[in-house]
């Protein structure tokens, strides 16, 4: 399993190929890949957030715009 940044390398990556590609497959396959880093790197905030010392009813939702 790779680190948290490396996992956000291989975002940054996608991103910017999605950025210079023109093909329509090519893009709809970066962006699936996208997706899923994105969902992996939440996911490991949440469980980080959630291994600290906090109450564990308190909500937690996830800040993707800060």
């Amino acid at each position: 399993m790779e680190t948290f940044d490396e996992a956000y390398a291989n975002y940054r990556n996608f991103l910017a190929k999605l950025d210079v590609t023109d093909d329509i497959s090519e893009k709809n396959q970066l962006f699936r890949q996208l997706t899923h880093l994105l969902s992996d790197l939440e996911n490991r905030l949440v469980s980080r957030d959630l291994s600290r010392d906090r109450d564990p009813r308190e909500k937690i939702e996830p800040s993707y715009w800060n």
